[in-house]
């Protein structure tokens, strides 16, 4: 009887069953002095829920004294929205946990992202926006994330930014369809277009990362601060990254401002040319090829 009073207790911490629990506490005795010391860390201090640690506790305690409902529920503190939070920290530090997705291929890529429901951004889209170009290009650039009109086509950048960014490609002399390859950090529009949050980057970037597996490309153009900042882990702006040449991974990486805050900021535009233009210098520096 005491296994399964311990089962209530630790098995399903959010769900206790109470009525099953009421005639268990009838019927058996708890050990209460010892379960009411009995904590369990939160999701920040701890990755495990210490089960075992808690059963040896309970079941080498006396059994001298019976627990009531309000006895059982002070001894385990855990909330739903705590256990949601331990998860994700969890999914943080444990890669099996996260979208892992090593060693697929374009099309399970494109799967993938099509069916992902991993964060709340899937509940409004009209659908996942996962490339434009050519998967074999050389060079690559991310965006932050789709706004209405790529939600509409599932294309990145074919709105207005798109516009201006196609302007910028074919000023470095490339080709938008042939030479480049184009994604963004989340596949999924944002409400109103606002900034993606925390939780929504980390449920997508590993689709970014697989992306950049796949295409292998020689020189990276980060648009705006979340790509940069994804890839770099770092949270300085783009004003502190651009103008320098920095790596992800061993692959040259350039970060310049986002086309929608040139088309706010006409003045930034300069900068971000010769950003473009160290991009190219680094490229035919290294000896890179077209």
């Amino acid at each position: 009887m005491q296994k399964n009073t311990l089962d209530l207790l630790i098995g399903n911490l959010w769900q206790v069953d109470t009525a099953k629990l009421t005639a268990l506490c009838q019927n058996t005795e708890i050990p209460l002095p010892q379960l009411r010391q009995i904590t369990i860390p939160s999701a920040q201090q701890s990755q495990t829920f210490p089960t075992e640690a808690v059963r040896a506790s309970i079941a080498t305690a006396p059994l001298n004294q019976k627990a009531s409902i309000s006895s059982i529920k002070a001894a385990t503190p855990y909330t739903a929205q705590a256990l949601v939070n331990n998860k994700l920290e969890q999914s943080k530090s444990n890669p099996q946990m996260t979208n892992t997705l090593e060693n697929i291929n374009w099309e399970q890529l494109a799967h993938k992202v099509s069916i992902c429901e991993n964060c709340k951004l899937c509940e409004n889209r009209t659908q996942t926006v996962l490339e434009r170009g050519n998967r074999n290009a050389k060079w690559m650039f991310i965006g932050e994330g789709p706004g209405e009109q790529e939600d509409l086509q599932g294309r990145p950048f074919v709105g207005a930014s798109g516009q201006l960014l196609d302007k910028m490609i074919a000023a470095m002399k490339l080709n938008t369809e042939e030479d480049v390859y184009i994604a963004n950090v989340i596949k999924c529009r944002p409400p109103r277009n606002r900034n993606p949050e925390p939780e929504e980057i980390n449920s997508c970037k590993n689709y970014l990362l697989q992306q950049i597996k796949l295409v292998k490309p020689q020189m990276i153009i980060t648009l705006g601060r979340y790509a940069v900042q994804t890839l770099l882990d770092t949270e300085l702006a783009v004003g502190k990254l651009r103008g320098k040449l920095h790596h992800y991974q061993n692959i040259p990486l350039i970060a310049t401002y986002h086309p929608s805050y040139l088309l706010r900021t006409p003045s930034a535009k300069k900068d971000a040319w010769d950003d473009l233009q160290l991009a190219m210098h680094s490229y035919a520096q290294a000896g890179l090829s077209s």
